[in-house]
């Protein structure tokens, strides 16, 4: 794969992941490589944004799966879970923050925004129940949760995605 030159952190976040799935070769038999290339496939964009008054955001660091979950179980519809990378001040990470049909960003535990976010959203009440049987859907203990592993190799099951949710990755050049 050339490499390419983004111009934003959206643009390093894509590719990042594009660089690590392809280094990751082919799995026959499997879906998806990685889980750098689970989330390309079914991940999508969510726009960086201030706590929606402008106030520190209420969740407690270090918690972003319970908070986000609960926040999204809690908003009647209104919010999404989401779970996948956020670009820190440095790097990209593992993270999950909610999200509404506006697709910003709705991070409940960093003080300030991610430079990008990139997840798959997923609907709240199967986002809770299965953060309640397994912990994080996508991570563990930096590396793929079984879940994950699972999805990687049998597909990403449909039903639990939140649909109209963030922006498609752009194709990759």
């Amino acid at each position: 794969m050339p490499h390419t030159e983004p111009a934003t952190a959206e643009g390093e976040l894509v590719d990042h992941l594009r660089r690590d799935a392809a280094l990751r070769g082919e799995r026959p038999g499997w879906v998806h490589n990685s889980l750098s290339a689970l989330l390309l496939a079914h991940g999508r964009l969510f726009t960086p944004a201030p706590w929606p008054d402008g106030g520190t955001p209420p969740g407690e660091p270090g918690k972003c799966y319970t908070e986000a979950a609960s926040w999204a179980w809690a908003s009647g519809g209104e919010l999404v879970y989401v779970e996948g990378l956020a670009w820190d001040i440095a790097w990209p990470v593992e993270h999950a923050w909610c999200a509404g049909r506006d697709g910003a960003a709705r991070d409940l535990t960093w003080p300030r925004p991610g430079r990008a976010y990139l997840g798959i959203p997923v609907r709240a009440e199967e986002a809770v129940r299965l953060l309640s049987q397994h912990g994080p859907l996508l991570h563990g203990n930096g590396f793929a949760s079984d879940l994950a592993v699972t999805w990687c190799r049998d597909g990403f099951p449909a039903e639990l995605l939140a649909e109209g949710i963030g922006r498609p990755v752009p194709a990759a050049d």
